[in-house]
C-alpha cells in the first residue's frame, strides 16, 4: 500500500504544483511560466501532478456531494413551464413546421428527401414521432394547415421545447464557470427566459432551439474541461472534453450555422495548448499526450459522429420520392422506385447504335435537365443584331420528353442500329450524336451562342443525312475513368463531349432562352473544358433495333415503363454527393418572402416574422424578440469592445486599472462571448441567401452573456465606489423590470392565445417597421 499514499515530500510538491496551476487558471486560464513572474521555477510534470492528485483522491472514502442552486433550479422550472405549456395549440403548421412535419412523415415512410441542412434535428423529431406511434400520414399545403388527428403534435413539439428550455440553466452555468457573480448569472439566464423570440422558436417543430441547446452545452462543457486542467486525464476531465466535441458536432449537425460554435471552441482549445507549450513544468511527453487526446476528442470523435448521423439518415431513406431530382442519376437509381424503374433491363455499356438520354450532372436550382432538341430553329437575328446559324435549336430541358433521346453513331458507318455483336464506345472514341426524332446531327461551330456570346452555338445540322461524309464529330472524355480504355457506362460514367473541330466542350450555362426558345435552358460549347458545367451522364439507355422510325419513337416512349430494381451505391458515394449538393444548393437563394430581413436590421430588431394567424380571429404568433433585451445587449457588445480598447491603451501608457489576472480574464471572456457573437453574426453580412430573423438567435445568446459579463465586470471593478455600485445595481434593476414588462406585453404574440383588437395591435406596434396581421371586420 506504500505506493498508494504520497509521501510528505510528494504532497508538498503536489500542493506547490496545484497552487501554481490554480494561479495559472486565474484570468484566462492560460499557463504562465513562473520564471516570468520573478518566482523560483519548479519543473514538475503536469502529468505526474495529475496522477498524484488522483491517487490522493482514491485514498479517500467513496462520497457523493450534491450542490443545489435554488435560483438555477427555479429558472429551469419556469423555463420548462413556459416552453411546454399548451404545446398542442395551435394545432396547425406554424411557419417552417410546414416543412419539418413533412420531413418527419418522409422518415416514417423511408422516402428520400433533400434538405440543405444536416439531418440530426429532423432525426430527433422522427424519433419522437416513432415513439408516439406516428405513421407519417401528413399532407399539408400551406402554413396554417390543420394537422390530422393522427399526428402527435405535442410529442413532436416537445423535443425542441425541452432542449430550448434547457438553454436557460446552461446560460446560468456558463456564467458560473466564467466566475461571474450569481446575480450576473441570474440576469443572463433570466434574459434568455424573458426573450419572446427564443420562447417562440422553442415551442414548435423548428431547429434553432435544438441547435442553441447543443451550442450552449458545448461552451459549458469546454469551460468545465478547462477548469479541470489541474486534474488532467481524470475521468471527469475526459468526460467534459468528450462532451465538448460531441455537443458542438450535434450543434452543426442540426444546422450548419452551429459550426461557428465549433470553430470558436477549436480556436480557444488551440490557444490554450499553445500557452501550454510555454510552461516548462509540463514534460514533452505530456504535451504530446495532450495534443493526441485533444485531437482525438475535438476532431476525430466529431468526424465519426457526423458520419454516423448521415449513415443513419441514408440508411433510413431508401425509397424514391419527390426530392430525388436534386440528386444524380446514380443516386436516384440506388433508391427503390423512381429512376430505379429505368435501370433494370438497360444495357450497361453504351455502344454504337445506342439510344440515350444525356442528363447534366449538376442541377439548375433543384431541377435536373436533359440535352434536348426540337424541330424549331434559332432566329435569323437576335435583338442585338447578331446573326445565328438558323439551324435547329439545342437546349437543356427540365422535363423528361421524347425529344431528349439521341442515337450514338459511328462516324464511318451509315447504320443507326446496334450490330449483332455490339461495339462499345470507349474513352477517347469519336462519335456522332443523332437526334432521335428529327434525325439531325448534334453540331457546334464558330458562331456566337444566343445568350452567352463568348461561347459557341450548339445546334443540330439541319441538312444532315447519314450518307454525308463524317462531320459534326464529338470525342468522348470519361472524367471518372479508372483506365485509358474505360467503356462508356450507363449512369455511372461522367463524360465530357468535346467537339473535334473546335476543341470546345458542350455545357449548360444555366441561362434561360427567350420566348423563341420556349424559355428552356441554354446549351453552348466552351473551349474551357475543365469545368463542372461540361459534365454529363447517360441516364436512360436502350439499343436501337432495325425497324422503322415510328416504331423507334414508340420504343423510346415505352422505355420509361420498365420494372423496379434499384442499383447499389456505396455510403461514401452517397455521402459525398449529398455533401456537395447541400453546400452548393441555391435553394434558399431562390426564395422570396415578405418577412425576410437583412442582417443590419437584426441587432435592434427592426423586423418581425409572422408565424401563424388564426383563420377566425386576430390571434397570431410572431417571431419577435424582447426589444429591451436586444437593444441593451447590442450596446453591451459595443461597450465591451470600447472598454477593452480603453484598457489596452492605458496599459500601453503603464497605467494599470485592473490587475494582470483581471486583464487576462477580461480578454478571455471577450474572446469567448464577444468573439462568439461576432462569429455567429458577421458571416451573414456577406451571405446572398434569403435571410430571416431566426438566423440571429444563436448570436443573441452570446450577446446576452456579454451583457451579463459587462455588468459583472463593472460591478467588480467599481465596487469600491459605493455610489457607482448602487447606480449600477439600480440600472440592472430597471433593465430587468423593463425586460419583464416587454415580455409580458408581447406574450399574446408568443402563444397566439388572445383575439387582439385593432387597438391592441396598434398599441403593440412599438416600431413602424414591425408588421402585424389583422382580419378585416365586416
Amino acid at each position: 500500500m506504500a505506493d498508494v499514499f504520497p509521501t510528505s515530500s510528494a504532497q508538498g510538491v503536489l500542493r506547490t504544483a496545484v497552487e501554481k496551476s490554480q494561479e495559472r487558471e486565474q484570468g484566462d486560464g492560460a499557463p504562465v511560466p513562473e520564471h516570468q513572474k520573478g518566482e523560483p521555477q519548479h519543473v514538475t510534470s503536469q502529468c505526474q501532478v495529475s496522477a498524484l492528485k488522483r491517487r490522493q483522491t482514491m485514498s479517500k472514502p467513496f462520497t457523493v456531494t450534491v450542490h443545489i442552486d435554488l435560483m438555477q433550479l427555479l429558472l429551469t422550472a419556469i423555463s420548462l413551464v413556459s416552453r411546454t405549456w399548451a404545446l398542442g395549440l395551435p394545432r396547425a403548421a406554424v411557419f417552417d413546421e410546414l416543412h419539418f412535419a413533412k420531413f418527419v412523415s418522409l422518415y416514417m415512410n423511408r422516402v428520400f428527401f433533400f434538405d440543405v441542412h444536416p439531418p440530426l434535428g429532423k432525426l430527433l423529431l422522427a424519433l419522437a414521432g416513432s415513439y408516439a406511434g406516428f405513421e407519417g400520414d401528413i399532407k399539408l399545403d400551406r402554413i396554417g394547415s390543420e394537422f390530422p388527428p393522427t399526428v402527435p403534435v405535442e410529442i413532436l413539439r416537445l423535443v425542441p421545447a425541452v432542449t430550448g428550455s434547457l438553454v436557460v440553466p446552461l446560460v446560468y452555468q456558463i456564467c458560473a464557470e466564467l466566475q461571474m457573480s450569481r446575480w450576473a448569472a441570474t440576469m443572463a439566464a433570466g434574459f434568455v427566459l424573458l426573450d419572446n423570440a427564443l420562447l417562440v422558436q422553442s415551442r414548435f417543430m423548428l431547429m434553432e432551439g435544438m441547435m442553441i441547446f447543443f451550442s450552449c452545452l458545448s461552451v459549458m462543457s469546454f469551460l468545465k474541461f478547462r477548469g479541470l486542467s489541474h486534474r488532467s486525464f481524470s475521468v471527469t476531465w475526459w468526460f467534459w472534453l468528450c462532451l465538448t466535441g460531441i455537443s458542438f458536432t450535434c450543434s452543426l449537425s442540426v444546422k450548419y450555422t452551429g459550426a461557428f460554435t465549433g470553430i470558436l471552441i477549436l480556436y480557444l482549445a488551440t490557444k490554450d495548448y499553445w500557452n501550454m507549450l510555454d510552461d516548462l513544468t509540463i514534460s514533452d511527453s505530456c504535451l504530446v499526450k495532450h495534443l493526441f487526446v485533444r485531437t482525438l476528442a475535438l476532431v476525430v470523435l466529431p468526424v465519426c459522429i457526423y458520419l454516423g448521423i448521415f449513415y443513419i439518415h441514408l440508411s433510413l431513406l431508401t425509397k424514391a420520392g419527390p426530392h430525388d431530382t436534386a440528386m444524380t442519376s446514380a443516386f436516384q437509381a440506388s433508391l427503390e422506385g423512381g429512376l430505379a424503374a429505368l435501370t433494370k433491363g438497360q444495357p450497361l455499356h453504351v455502344v454504337y447504335g445506342s439510344q440515350i438520354t444525356l442528363r447534366h450532372t449538376t442541377n439548375v436550382g433543384s431541377s435536373p435537365c436533359w440535352l434536348h432538341s426540337h424541330a424549331h430553329v434559332y432566329p435569323i437575328r437576335y435583338p442585338d443584331s447578331r446573326g445565328s446559324s438558323h439551324q435547329q435549336q439545342v437546349t437543356c430541358y427540365i422535363f423528361k420528353d421524347v425529344n431528349n433521346w439521341w442515337i450514338v453513331k459511328h462516324p464511318d458507318r451509315n447504320s443507326l442500329v446496334v450490330d449483332e455483336k455490339p461495339v462499345p464506345v470507349r474513352h477517347g472514341d469519336v462519335v456522332q450524336l443523332i437526334h432521335g426524332i428529327t434525325s439531325r446531327a448534334l453540331n457546334s461551330h464558330d458562331v456566337a451562342a444566343p445568350v452567352t456570346p463568348q461561347n459557341q452555338e450548339v445546334s443540330c445540322y439541319i441538312d444532315y443525312n447519314v450518307s454525308m461524309p463524317a462531320q459534326n464529330l464529338w470525342r468522348v472524355d470519361i472524367t471518372n475513368r479508372e483506365s485509358p480504355t474505360d467503356i462508356w457506362q450507363t449512369i455511372q460514367s461522367q463524360v465530357r463531349l468535346i467537339h473535334v473541330n473546335t476543341s470546345a466542350a458542350i455545357k449548360i450555362t444555366g441561362k434561360q432562352l427567350p420566348e423563341w426558345g420556349f424559355h428552356q435552358l441554354e446549351v453552348t460549347a466552351d473551349r474551357l473544358i475543365n469545368q463542372r458545367d461540361t459534365i454529363w451522364n447517360v441516364e436512360e439507355h436502350r439499343y436501337t433495333k432495325n425497324q422503322g422510325k415510328q416504331d423507334q419513337t414508340a420504343e423510346v416512349r415505352d422505355a420509361e415503363l420498365l420494372p423496379l430494381e434499384p442499383t447499389r451505391l456505396s455510403f461514401w458515394a452517397k455521402f459525398w454527393e449529398l455533401q456537395i449538393k447541400m453546400f452548393t444548393s441555391k435553394q434558399d437563394a431562390e426564395m422570396e418572402h415578405k418577412y425576410s430581413s437583412q442582417p443590419l436590421e437584426w441587432p435592434f430588431m427592426a423586423r418581425n416574422i409572422a408565424y401563424w394567424m388564426s383563420p377566425d380571429s386576430n390571434a397570431q404568433i410572431h417571431l419577435l424578440g424582447n426589444i429591451v433585451i436586444w437593444s441593451a445587449a447590442t450596446v453591451s457588445v459595443m461597450l465591451y469592445l470600447l472598454l477593452g480598447v480603453f484598457y489596452y491603451l492605458r496599459r500601453q501608457r503603464a497605467v494599470y486599472d485592473i490587475t494582470e489576472a483581471e486583464w487576462q480574464h477580461f480578454i478571455f471572456v471577450g474572446e469567448l462571448l464577444v468573439g462568439g457573437y461576432l462569429l455567429h453574426y458577421l458571416p451573414f453580412l456577406t451571405d446572398d441567401r434569403t435571410l430571416f430573423l431566426h438566423h440571429y438567435l444563436p448570436a443573441l445568446v452570446f450577446k446576452i452573456l456579454t451583457l451579463a459579463a459587462l455588468m459583472d465586470h463593472l460591478l467588480t471593478i467599481e465596487s469600491r465606489y459605493v455610489s457607482i455600485s448602487s447606480l449600477m445595481i439600480g440600472g440592472m434593476g430597471v433593465l430587468t423590470a423593463g425586460a419583464a414588462y416587454a415580455f409580458l406585453q408581447f406574450l399574446p404574440f408568443s402563444f397566439g392565445n388572445a383575439d387582439l383588437s385593432a387597438e391592441d395591435i396598434q398599441s403593440l406596434t412599438w416600431r413602424e417597421s414591425w408588421e402585424f396581421l389583422q382580419h378585416s371586420r365586416v
